[in-house]
């Protein structure tokens, strides 16, 4: 009599079970070993990290072992991406010099643990073979201003949604604050239904969660129509309130790591409107990094066009003319310009690469402003293409690499034009033909028109800024100007009224319905001053203060350059370039007058200046008789003798009583000084 094998009972079974995954988790480890190994050999070599063809024979060499051994082949490709993926990160890490296990990083998100930023945050980390500190807090400005402040080393920042589209209060953050994008991360959100209690989800009354995540979600939730949605501060905090309610009608969608931290039941998993919902982080940084040429890389970047047809056509195509895949185009409107737009793009490419820095010079001379937000390490990117025949072996014939080809195939573009002078190539007419035309608010600055700036010295008063503000306008003026931080010659003059100032003189100008101008002397103003002011003014003592240049390149204003007491044109355009270098292509130069043996003026202006410029430079150009002569009889002359030599304006100064003027009152014009001067400009024929 034979006896029978025992069948193992289910304690046996899971045994089993745990060995098998045990083993799987050493084999990963084995493989992550090997991959490390790779990873030093490719260090020695040009060789590239990633290799798209040795990937797809990975995942169909997996799949075909899956579907031999009765399993599925989507989830066996599924799989081993996530694995291809994580090692390729490894190994971008490991070029990168990260030591693992000895580095360790903060990492600030908005929100609580256990929600999607945190976990997108962890998965980064662990990509990066990092180990991490993580920093939750309430608000993004929170989290911003810990990196700012050192408090933490990186923020990661949901940028966009598979589902919901753009986060624009991120797009913001990178158009306002100077951090840089260093990484991103790709992170599947698996949207699931909570409750207290295993009930049809027929019983539920109330829904919880984060506003987007409810937007995630919306045809799930409207076929709830006994069920209402209520908006929580985040996924966690909403699981954390169905969990101590304990109201079996109440429920909450959210992570399922948060749902199972507080012991709730899961109802429905994947409620999301698509299938698979993907977000998009960013991990910012307070410095940019550098990253090997064998990286795969995206490069990001805010742009804005000039005023002209086609405008933005022409710096997309500097990239495809130069072989760059534009993976993102997104519009955000400019602050304070009602229907003007600025625009996020994102593309394949590594700045270090020598057909990628030759498209940013392009598109610096194409563009009026252009930021550089980061270039790094791309892991949010399309997958690769499958071709659906392949060619036999005999077929394919070996081609050399050729050093002037782009990774298009096509001909890479001939170089930027030879310019005229080293010192100022994006400054210089030879690079960019035409006119640059700025436009401030409906105001165009450059091509054929005549701008007129025109206001007090200084603000002194609200009566007296409004009452110059209003008259100017009357009169026909275009800007409105006005110091409020004042550098003075002596040191017991008047300085200014500050900030106070700068928001007498905003006031003003939005009273009178004309946009507004005012110097900046440190780069801690340059942002305040922006928030308010249409236009930046470099004095001539600045202009070769290059800090000061670099910082207003940074921001999205044009910036009136004023000539230096002593400079040459050269050493002007110089300045200016420094400023244009930076990515901020509005820059109006503006003759004030120079220092000569002549006594007679305060100043020699230098008219002759204005001629030379039209012909090396596209920048607009205007004048400051007052500052020129220093006196007032001799201002309105001089300023009509600048409209005739072809200048694009004049910026004047003018006060309600020039006598009692706290700054300058010698060279300002009285209100009927400026009408006269206004009249006899209309007679100036040009």
């Amino acid at each position: 009599m034979s006896s029978e094998t025992p069948k193992p009972g289910l304690k046996e079974l899971r045994q089993r079970l745990n060995q098998v995954d045990d083993d799987m988790v050493r084999l990963l480890a084995k493989r992550l070993e090997t991959v490390g190994l790779i990873a030093k050999e490719k260090a020695g070599s040009t060789q590239a990290i990633r290799d798209p063809e040795r990937e797809r024979e990975v995942l169909a060499r997996v799949e075909t072992l899956a579907q031999s051994l009765g399993l599925s082949a989507p989830l066996a490709r599924k799989i081993f991406s996530e694995i291809i993926s994580y090692s390729v990160s490894r190994q971008i890490a490991s070029l990168a010099g990260i030591e693992g296990e000895a580095s360790e990083v903060s990492v600030g998100y908005q929100g609580s643990p256990l929600t999607y930023n945190n976990l997108a945050a962890e998965q980064y980390l662990a990509s990066q073979n990092l180990r991490g500190r993580f920093v939750g807090l309430p608000t993004l400005k929170l989290v911003i201003d810990s990196l700012a402040s050192a408090a933490v080393d990186l923020a990661l920042l949901p940028i966009e949604n598979t589902v919901a589209g753009s986060i624009n209060q991120v797009y913001d953050v990178l158009r306002e604050q100077d951090l840089h994008i260093v990484g991103e991360e790709s992170y599947r959100v698996e949207l699931c239904l909570a409750a207290t209690a295993d009930a049809p989800a027929s019983a539920l009354r109330r829904i919880l969660s984060h506003p987007l995540a409810l937007d995630q979600c919306s045809a799930f939730v409207s076929a709830l129509p006994q069920a209402r949605a209520e908006p929580f501060l985040d996924t966690r905090e909403a699981m954390r309130a169905v969990a101590e309610a304990k109201d079996p009608t109440l429920a909450a969608i959210g992570s399922p790591e948060a749902a199972a931290a507080h012991e709730l039941h899961i109802l429905n998993r994947n409620v999301g409107n698509q299938d698979e919902i993907l977000m998009r982080y960013v991990a910012l940084a307070r410095a940019p990094v550098s990253v090997d040429v064998r990286v795969p890389c995206k490069t990001s970047l805010i742009l804005s066009t000039r005023h002209e047809k086609g405008a933005l056509l022409r710096c997309l195509h500097i990239l495809a003319e130069y072989g760059l895949s534009m993976t993102k185009l997104e519009s955000r409107p400019r602050p304070n310009r009602p229907w003007e737009y600025m625009f996020f793009i994102d593309f394949e490419g590594n700045v270090a690469e020598e057909r990628a820095a030759l498209a940013l010079e392009a598109l610096r001379s194409e563009a009026l402003y252009l930021k550089i937000l980061g270039c790094y390490p791309a892991k949010a990117t399309p997958a690769e293409a499958q071709t659906t025949v392949l060619p036999e072996a005999s077929e394919i014939t070996p081609v050399e690499a050729s050093p002037t080809a782009t990774s298009a195939g096509r001909p890479a573009p001939s170089p930027p034009v030879a310019r005229a002078s080293k010192h100022y190539r994006l400054a210089d007419r030879a690079t960019h033909p035409e006119d640059t035309v700025i436009r401030v608010g409906s105001l165009l600055i450059g091509g054929t028109g005549f701008v007129v700036i025109a206001g007090p010295c200084s603000v002194e008063s609200e009566d007296q800024i409004n009452r110059t503000a209003l008259y100017v306008r009357e009169q026909g003026a275009h800007i409105l100007r006005g110091g409020v931080f004042k550098p003075r010659t002596g040191p017991y003059a008047f300085q200014g009224l500050g900030r106070e100032g700068l928001d007498l003189l905003a006031a003003a100008g939005k009273a009178a319905g004309l946009p507004i101008i005012t110097e900046v002397m440190t780069i801690e103003q340059v942002r305040v001053v922006a928030e308010k002011s249409d236009i930046l003014q470099i004095g001539a003592r600045n202009m070769q203060n290059f800090p000061l240049l670099s910082a207003v390149g940074k921001v999205d204003r044009p910036v009136l350059l004023k000539r230096g007491l002593s400079s040459t044109i050269e050493e002007w355009l110089a300045a200016a370039e420094y400023i244009l270098a930076q990515g901020n292509g509005q820059v109006i130069l503006c003759e004030r007058g120079i220092r000569t043996f002549e006594s007679a003026t305060r100043n020699t202006l230098d008219l002759s200046a204005v001629v030379v410029l039209r012909e090396r430079t596209h920048l607009p150009i205007v004048v400051d008789p007052s500052h020129g002569t220093g006196k007032r009889p001799y201002v309105a002359p001089m300023a009509w003798a600048a409209r005739a030599c072809g200048a694009h304006g004049i910026s004047v100064e003018v006060h309600p009583n020039p006598d009692q003027a706290l700054s300058d009152g010698d060279q300002s014009l009285d209100f009927p000084g400026f009408k006269a001067l206004m009249e006899g400009l209309s007679r100036v024929r040009v």
